[in-house]
């Protein structure tokens, strides 16, 4: 390699569930890198649970425009499950460590009922809308039969968005897709006969690989990340991550 060579291969790490939080700020980041000349190739290691099915998208759609723009872009899978495998499928090469947990291709709803519970202790509510089902996700009541079908109908949809992301992303034909979107996770062997990832390997030979296609030292490697507020540091979340993810948790999460 050359010393007059300036290219450069940047590390950025995503961590934790999927919300507008965690998110809003990564896609800002990978605005920014479209702008840094010098950054040729990026390593995206992922290590997700998932979430939000929305800004799993958002952030899909922001890895594939910064590819678009020219960066190579490949992925470093700890754990890519649900929402973080979509993300993944953005990448242009999957790498896993051995142990690595992925998949989990699939679309879940979920709320909490706690009518009995808030009675018990003595709390009442009072609910004043305009709409029959306006209050369908509140925790104070069941979903009604029709409510249930309503989010069948979502959940098909984002599901089938879902399965088009892993197909078009990992060329993979949609039937074959459908037979693994069970919602289960997979090893990392079992992944690379299914086609979910490249190859099993450590983060240092798949970031060498990643340096030789884009002529940059791996020795010289940036690793960009996203600052967290000081309270944020402190309590390990935010109230607004708790908020989001009961909220969006309740509707759908991929």
């Amino acid at each position: 390699m050359s010393i007059f060579n300036r290219n450069k291969a940047a590390i950025v790490r995503f961590s934790g569930a999927i919300t507008a939080q965690s998110v809003l700020p990564y896609i800002k980041l990978l605005k920014k890198l479209e702008k840094m000349k010098s950054v040729k190739g990026v390593m995206f290691v992922i290590d997700s649970p998932g979430g939000s099915a929305i800004h799993s998208e958002l952030l899909f759609l922001a890895i594939k425009r910064l590819r678009d723009k020219g960066k190579v872009i490949y992925g470093y899978l700890e754990v890519a499950a649900s929402g973080g495998y979509m993300i993944a499928c953005g990448l242009e090469k999957l790498y896993a460590p051995s142990t690595a947990l992925i998949g989990s291709i699939g679309v879940i709803s979920v709320k909490p009922v706690l009518k009995e519970i808030l009675e018990k202790i003595g709390i009442g509510y009072e609910v004043v809308k305009k709409g029959s089902r306006k209050d369908m996700w509140l925790f104070t009541r069941n979903y009604t039969e029709e409510e249930r079908e309503s989010i069948s109908e979502l959940q098909a949809e984002i599901y089938d968005r879902f399965i088009e992301i892993v197909s078009e992303g990992r060329e993979i034909p949609k039937d074959e897709v459908l037979k693994i979107a069970t919602g289960e996770l997979f090893s990392s062997k079992k992944s690379i006969a299914l086609k979910l990832i490249d190859k099993v390997s450590g983060f240092d030979d798949a970031l060498e690989e990643l340096c030789k296609t884009v002529n940059a030292d791996p020795d010289k490697a940036v690793r960009l990340g996203i600052k967290k507020p000081f309270f944020q540091k402190i309590i390990g979340t935010s109230i607004n991550n708790i908020v989001e993810e009961i909220y969006y948790g309740a509707i759908y999460k991929s």
